[in-house]
């Protein structure tokens, strides 16, 4: 029974790593995508003949018939309701994509995984040979795999962009800092800003860049900072956000509000610092007691107790000795 417990965990792990593998190719070649227009204004190139044109034009489509499927669920069903919708766009954003974009193709992926994870996985448990009852479990098992698949990916995808804001907001406020005081308004400090960050932070350098879209094509800018601040996932930007908006106004000097934002969350970082450090010995007390400590012990009595058994064996060996002799 144990053979097949086995083997339908390994029915079940192959099914997902496929339907991961599809779901993170179709999510990577959408973040792939935002760099497009960065490499074109870098150089400028030839097409060059290759084969590869029939890959990108299969993927091409494949993304668009997600998107429709995508957007026939959200507009033309009520299986997602408009909270939802709202979270998912917010978890999109937290990942660095473009809700706009990426949520119809999200949906459709999801659609597309639950329809495909149960006859897929139970086609693997047929080829392995399992139970009938098997296949039932592992295909119904599948269901929850393959509507939570993309979810999943999202959230691995979330983490780094995450982290790579979290290290460059104080670094984009200094410069930001520096080009406002040159004499550059808002808009031309995103500008240089996000083109300096774009190789040591693209995460950042993307944020702004939206920042500085929507700043362009808006009539009002308060809107455009109110709706970076609602879909950043760091607190330093959301008050960057609402500093600008009220820098714009109270029409409050911008150099004197970046200076201040990036003061507190300096502040905010050395106390989260001294925070990790108070933690840091009740941290170390399992890893004294479980690796540390009995190192300790036999070092310090491992010598004494050795002598002792050699003196144990010694009267042992002695005792039986002169009950012989006698």
């Amino acid at each position: 029974m144990s053979g097949h417990h086995a083997l339908l965990v390994l029915a079940l792990l192959v099914g997902l790593l496929l339907l991961v593998a599809l779901a993170g190719a179709l999510l990577f070649r959408e973040a792939a995508r935002r760099e497009l227009e960065t490499r074109m204004e870098a150089v400028l190139r030839a097409p060059q003949p290759g084969g590869g044109r029939g890959l990108r034009g299969s993927a091409s489509a494949l993304t668009g018939l997600l998107r429709r499927i995508g957007e026939r669920i959200r507009r033309g069903t009520r299986l997602y309701s408009e909270a939802d919708l709202a979270a998912l766009e917010g978890a999109i954003a937290a990942a660095g994509f473009d809700p706009r974009r990426v949520l119809p193709a999200l949906l459709g992926l999801k659609v597309v995984l639950l329809l495909l994870a149960p006859p897929l996985t139970y086609a693997v448990c047929v080829l392995l040979g399992l139970s009938p009852l098997t296949h039932m479990l592992a295909a119904a098992g599948a269901l929850p795999v393959g509507l939570l698949a993309p979810d999943w990916i999202m959230r691995l995808l979330q983490r780094p962009y995450v982290r790579a804001l979290q290290r460059g907001v104080i670094d984009a406020i200094d410069l930001l800092v520096v080009c406002t005081e040159a004499g550059m308004g808002l808009e031309g400090a995103l500008d240089t800003v996000s083109r300096e960050m774009r190789h040591a932070n693209p995460a950042m350098a993307n944020a702004l860049g939206t920042l500085l879209d929507e700043l362009r094509v808006l009539p009002d800018r308060r809107e455009a900072l109110a709706n970076f601040g609602a879909r950043s996932p760091v607190d330093g930007l959301r008050r960057l956000a609402t500093m600008l908006g009220q820098t714009l106004q109270y029409g409050t000097p911008l150099g004197q509000a970046l200076r201040t934002v990036a003061g507190d969350l300096r502040r905010d970082r050395v106390i989260r610092l001294e925070e990790r450090a108070v933690r840091l010995p009740a941290m170390l007390v399992f890893p004294l007691i479980a690796f540390i400590m009995p190192s300790v012990f036999i070092v310090m009595g491992g010598v004494p107790i050795l002598r002792l058994l050699d003196m144990f064996a010694a009267t042992t060996t002695g005792n039986h000795g002169g009950h012989g002799g006698g």
